[in-house]
């Protein structure tokens, strides 16, 4: 038992997140874990998660190892201020999810905006493409941590790279891989709940 962080129940019994909401953005071969174990344990904290795509919702989407999930909404139907972070999970959804103006929209307004976005994996390219009002990439000038392989498209898009399990820089959250998903994932929860 960790007694040197708080219980996520507050003094009142409310759950941490109760009564915010959190889109969890997806595509075809996402990291299975990824969007599970972020999806249940935001859930468990009190927190609606809408699973957000580029297709019609109600699109059924396998992750890399057949898990499947069906998006609750399409991305051109979500309504940024109705949602307080997003979270981007890895796998190879990233390749494609990145090819979609929409999210890369959503992604650079919730940065410049304050509100928190984690990534995780593969996710953080993400952040490669996404683009501030400047037109460089939102992770430049940033701290972040990513799965190894996309190390240096984080680099050249302007970031600083830590190995660590998981970087929190402002209202940016990374983290490597599916065995950093317990502090990535109590990570969100801070920066959600604040």
């Amino acid at each position: 038992l960790d007694r040197a962080r708080p219980h996520a129940v507050t003094a009142c019994g409310r759950m941490a997140l109760a009564g915010k909401t959190i889109a969890i953005f997806v595509d075809f071969a996402f990291e299975d874990m990824e969007v599970m174990y972020p999806k249940i344990r935001l859930e468990e904290e009190g927190a609606k998660v809408y699973i957000v795509g580029a297709h019609p919702a109600g699109m059924k989407y396998t992750g890399k190892y057949g898990y499947p999930i069906k998006s609750s909404i399409q991305i051109s139907a979500m309504n940024g201020s109705e949602i307080d972070a997003i979270v981007l999970p890895g796998g190879f959804s990233p390749d494609y999810m990145r090819r979609n103006a929409e999210m890369l929209g959503a992604i650079s307004k919730f940065v410049a905006d304050g509100k928190p976005v984690a990534a995780i994996c593969h996710g953080p390219w993400m952040f490669c493409s996404a683009r501030n009002d400047a037109g460089k990439p939102v992770i430049a000038g940033r701290r972040c941590t990513s799965f190894f392989a996309i190390k240096d498209d984080v680099i050249n898009a302007g970031a600083e790279w830590i190995d660590e399990p998981v970087v929190v820089d402002g209202n940016i959250i990374t983290s490597r891989t599916p065995d950093d998903l317990t502090p990535f994932c109590r990570a969100i929860i801070d920066a959600v709940r604040d």
